[in-house]
Formats: C-alpha cells, structure tokens, sequence
C-alpha cells in the first residue's frame, strides 16, 4: 500500500493535469471554425434547396454563425427544412430543439425516439428524436440529432459529456445539431414521416463528409 504521502502527490498531479487539459480546453473554444458548413450541397439527389436568411438576433443567441436552414424541394413539390448548426471547438452553441419550439409558442404533441436505418444490414443507422409539433393547427414532423466526431446521439447530455471527454483527452471533435422538418399535408403524417426519414438516409453520407 502507498505511503499517505504518496497519495497526496499523486491527487494533486491528478488535479493539476485535469486542470491543465481544461484551461486547453476553454482556450480552443474561443478559436474561430476551420470549417464552413455552408458549403454542404445545395442539391442532394431530386432535391434542389434554397437558403432561408437567418436574422442577427437568432446568430446572436445562437453565438456561432456557422449555422444554416434551408429549403429543399423536389420536382413532385415536396418541401424539407434542413436546419444545421456547427462548430469545431465550442459546444455550447448546441441547445435541445424543445427549448427553441416551446419558447416561441410551438406544441410539441409527441416525443418519440426513432431510429432510422442506413443500410440493409440493418448495422448502421442514426437514433434521432421524432417531434410531432403544432403551430395554430399547422402541424409538423422534425427529426433532430447530434454529431461529435463520427458519433450520432439523440441525447443532449451524451453528446456534451462526449465532447468533453474528447476534448479532456486530446480527441478534438466538432459538434453540430441536424434537424429535418416535414410539413403535414392534407393530415397525412405517415407519408410526412416516410419523406423525413428517406431524406435523412440520401444526406447520411454527406453529413460525415461536410461536417467533421
């Protein structure tokens, strides 16, 4: 068994690396992305998107402007809201959607986990948290996850602890938050349902692609 005095030297070597790593850790948060996620494709198999403007006050609250939505359409008239936020090195610009819905006066009728599968092997897949929201009796379908690194959660507090971890230990990883909204026509939220979930796998690959 280790001296008393002995202990305490290591404790406090303990203290002092954890101490070292976080201070690196708050410093890096400060640094500017290396990545602009506006340069994820415009065009992604049939659908073809246009760019919604995002005003100061929303950048503001948000603190990163490495964020967009956009407005993909297909040639049959279907329309999916893309809602990306990123960044390489601050976590904290990430906040659960519930918030942002519940704060603006939205409903949120169903919360569901839903699993959405990549390929046919059934082994790759994405779980994402299915919100069923009204908006005075305008209602719609939006999936949200998160990625740290090559890592998918649904979980808020997964993927902050993620980060930290990766960061503690040397494995800086970006941080994003994907969100994919369907509009329910004609109260037919099945096919709402099926358009998000086909959308979500055709832009799987991209999203490791463009948001690293």
């Amino acid at each position: 068994m280790l001296p008393p005095k002995s202990i305490l030297i290591i404790i406090a070597l303990l203290i002092l690396a954890t101490y070292a790593a976080w201070k690196d850790y708050l410093i890096n948060d400060r640094q500017q992305d290396s990545v602009n996620i506006s340069n994820f494709p415009q065009k992604i198999g049939p659908w073809v998107s246009e760019d919604i403007p995002l005003s100061k006050a929303d950048l503001d609250i948000l603190g990163t402007k490495n964020v967009f939505i956009r407005k993909y359409r297909k040639p049959d008239g279907a329309v999916i809201y893309l809602y990306i936020v990123y960044s390489q090195n601050d976590r904290k610009v990430l906040h659960p959607p519930e918030i942002c819905y519940t704060g603006s006066g939205i409903t949120i009728l169903e919360n569901l986990t839903d699993r959405i599968v990549l390929n046919d092997h059934q082994d790759t897949f994405i779980d994402t948290r299915r919100l069923l929201l009204d908006n005075n009796n305008s209602r719609q379908v939006a999936f949200y996850w998160y990625k740290t690194g090559r890592v998918f959660t649904s979980n808020y507090w997964k993927q902050q602890m993620s980060t930290v971890l990766n960061n503690l230990s040397g494995t800086r990883s970006g941080s994003a938050l994907i969100r994919v909204s369907v509009d329910i026509a004609h109260n037919d939220q099945e096919k709402a349902v099926k358009e998000g979930r086909g959308f979500i796998i055709l832009i799987a690959p991209d999203l490791f692609r463009y948001l690293p």
